[in-house]
C-alpha cells in the first residue's frame, strides 16, 4: 500500500515535468497575460487572458498547461471555463490533473491565439494566491508582458500586504484597485495577497 501511494505521488510530480520539457522545445511561446481578480468576503473570482504565438511558419501542436489547485476543495470546479477568443469557442477536451489543467491547441504558421480562463475559488479569509511563478516557469522564458489587477469592493476587507509591491493603488468610492505591471517578467515567487476582515 505504501509503495502504491509512493508511485501515485511520483506520477503527480512527473507528469507536469514531462509536459514542461516539451514546452521548451515547441515553437509556440506564451508572451502576454492580463489578469483580473475580484475579491469578496468568501471567494476570489479570476478572469485571465493569455496570449500565445507560433514563432514559425509551419503548423504546431502545443500542450497548454494552466496551474490550478485541483487537489484542494477551494476551487469550484464547475466554474472553470477555457474560451478560445481567436476561434470564438470553448475548449472542451481538458485534462484535469493535480497540478492543473492540460489541453492541446493547434497553431497555424505564425498564428497568434488568445485564451480566456475563468474560475472561482473559496478562500480562508486571510490569503489568496495566483500561481504566476509556476505558470511562467513552465514556458522556460520570461513573460514579455503581464498586467495583474486586484479589485476589492467589500469595505469590510482590508489588504494587509502582497508578495509583489503594486505599481498603483486606486481607491474610488467603495472599490480599491491594486495593479501590477510587469515587463520581461521572470517571477521568483507566486502572487500572494494577505488580507483581513474589519
Amino acid at each position: 500500500m505504501v509503495l502504491s501511494a509512493m508511485k501515485k505521488n511520483l506520477s503527480i510530480f512527473l507528469i507536469p515535468l514531462l509536459f514542461a520539457s516539451s514546452a521548451s522545445c515547441q515553437s509556440v511561446s506564451f508572451y502576454k497575460e492580463t489578469l483580473l481578480m475580484k475579491l469578496d468576503a468568501s471567494h476570489v473570482t479570476v478572469t485571465g487572458e493569455y496570449c500565445f504565438r507560433n514563432n514559425y511558419g509551419v503548423e504546431a501542436n502545443q500542450t497548454i498547461f494552466f496551474p490550478l489547485p485541483l487537489t484542494t476543495g477551494e476551487l469550484k470546479l464547475d466554474s472553470v471555463s477555457v474560451f478560445d477568443e481567436t476561434e470564438q469557442t470553448y475548449i472542451r477536451h481538458i485534462r484535469k490533473l493535480p497540478a492543473g489543467l492540460f489541453f492541446q491547441l493547434t497553431f497555424h504558421g505564425q498564428e497568434q491565439k488568445k485564451l480566456r480562463i475563468y474560475y472561482v475559488m473559496d478562500h480562508d479569509g486571510r490569503n489568496v494566491r495566483y500561481l504566476v511563478m509556476t505558470h511562467v516557469q513552465y514556458w522556460k522564458k520570461p513573460l514579455s508582458q503581464g498586467t495583474y489587477t486586484l479589485q476589492v469592493e467589500d469595505p469590510s476587507i482590508t489588504i494587509d500586504s502582497t508578495s509583489y509591491k503594486p505599481d498603483n493603488v486606486l481607491s474610488e468610492n467603495t472599490r480599491t484597485t491594486h495593479t501590477w505591471r510587469k515587463v520581461n517578467f521572470n517571477p521568483d515567487k507566486e502572487l500572494d495577497i494577505w488580507f483581513h476582515h474589519k
